[in-house]
């Protein structure tokens, strides 16, 4: 004999329940994810950045020869950014010039008018707009008071306060640093900044990140400061 026909004439009490609990899941979820957009673009820059040099010190561990990290430019899209690496043989001019249609290297994205939403959000804070990095960090920790850069035998202790330390030294300015095809490690001290944008200019107390490259050493180190917006801690982590 066959059941019953069921009358579907609406949901249940506990299907309704199930649907409703399932959409407010999917609600906070997306708020949060809107909420923290400036950080994940900061930390989806800082990925970018270290693969990049990631990458190029193993081009020198596998190769044997010393490679050079360069940049120029700015970030906007009149003279754009760029950070390539290659050969130290062929020179800073021509990794520079490869760079610019290499899929190694990492460039800002640009349009005719202007930046790619995708560098939109973050961005790097060349010597020229030094100025970014103090407007992110209000009312955050101060770095220089965190472990290990308040440490004098560190490494780490006064770096920020070394412009020439800065890979992106903005405009027509050229830096490079050296990966040593011998000893594997970089041969000078570097640092990249990178802070939250809104409408081309820093995030006032806005997320923050950092890379590092220690002279003589072969790690890159990373830290990410959430900023104060949004009731964040504004404490530095390292990642």
């Amino acid at each position: 004999m066959a059941p019953p026909s069921r009358n579907y004439d609406g949901y249940s009490l506990v299907e309704l329940i199930v649907v409703l609990a399932i959409v407010g899941i999917l609600a906070i979820a997306g708020v949060a994810m809107l909420g923290d957009r400036p950080g994940t673009s900061v930390r989806a820059l800082l990925d970018d950045l270290e693969g990049t040099l990631a990458n190029a010190h193993k081009t020198s561990v596998a190769s044997g020869n010393d490679v050079l990290l360069a940049t120029r430019g700015d970030w906007a899209a009149t003279d754009p950014l760029i950070l390539a690496y290659g050969n130290a043989n062929l020179g800073t001019a021509t990794v520079l010039a490869n760079g610019a249609t290499s899929s190694e290297s990492f460039r800002v994205a640009t349009t005719a008018t202007g930046l790619q939403a995708v560098h939109q959000g973050a961005g790097i804070v060349t010597n020229a707009n030094s100025s970014w990095w103090g407007t992110a960090a209000t009312g955050s920790q101060d770095i220089s008071t965190v472990n290990p850069f308040n440490l004098t035998a560190s490494g780490f202790n006064g770096i920020l306060a070394v412009p020439a330390d800065n890979l992106f030294q903005g405009g027509n300015n050229v830096n490079a640093v050296r990966i040593s095809g011998f000893s594997k490690r970089f041969t000078s001290t570097f640092w990249i900044e990178v802070v939250s944008l809104r409408n081309g200019v820093p995030v006032s107390g806005g997320p923050m990140g950092l890379l590092v490259g220690l002279n003589n050493g072969a790690t890159i180190y990373k830290f990410y400061n959430p900023g104060v917006l949004s009731g964040s801690s504004g404490q530095w982590r390292k990642l």
